[in-house]
């Protein structure tokens, strides 16, 4: 009886758990002689993310510890979606600017849950929680919003700013593979 009890405590703390997060993909770059308010860009880049008319987005802005507990916290932007994070940096390098994203999605408490038991946990979530193309295209649609507002806001201010605009190869993000289990 007590064990049903531990259970079922378990299952309920990890349906309701925030999931743990998994990398999908990320970027950067340097922009030389290049200053820029990290303010002023997130406003811009809100601004280009709200424009698009994609329905719950939820954008905030988020300070993340750039170490432990007791260091520096830089501010970021953070882009939310479904289960998927989009955390947006911009910051003063040397003599510019660096830029920066990283797009996390989130498996489930439950998810977790199931993966853990022994021997099956593999096999059930494969069968309960599969990659599907959606899974894919809604992952790939968000990144790709995110990215080309990204692109769109550096483009317009270095252009605004005379500044030597990213050339293709500086617009690609790194990919990794989230659907990997």
């Amino acid at each position: 009886m007590i064990i049903a009890i531990i259970l079922a405590i378990l299952v309920i703390v990890a349906i309701f758990k925030k999931g743990i997060p998994t990398l999908h993909a990320h970027w950067n770059t340097l922009i030389d002689e290049f200053d820029y308010s990290t303010k002023d860009f997130y406003e811009k880049l809100t601004e280009e993310l709200k424009s698009h008319g994609i329905e719950k987005i939820r954008i905030t802005s988020k300070l993340i510890s750039t170490g432990n507990a007791m260091s520096r916290k830089r501010l970021y932007l953070r882009v939310s979606w479904k289960n998927y994070t989009y955390d947006c940096c911009l910051a003063p390098y040397g003599k510019g600017t660096f830029i920066s994203w990283w797009m996390y999605s989130k498996k489930t408490g439950f998810e977790l849950l199931v993966s853990k038991i022994p021997f099956v946990g593999g096999y059930l979530v494969r069968a309960f929680f599969p990659v599907t193309y959606y899974t894919v295209d809604t992952s790939s649609m968000f990144m790709t919003y995110a990215q080309s507002s990204v692109v769109k806001v550096i483009d317009d201010i270095t252009k605004e700013k005379g500044v030597r605009s990213l050339t293709e190869a500086d617009k690609k993000p790194i990919m990794r593979d989230i659907f990997n289990r």
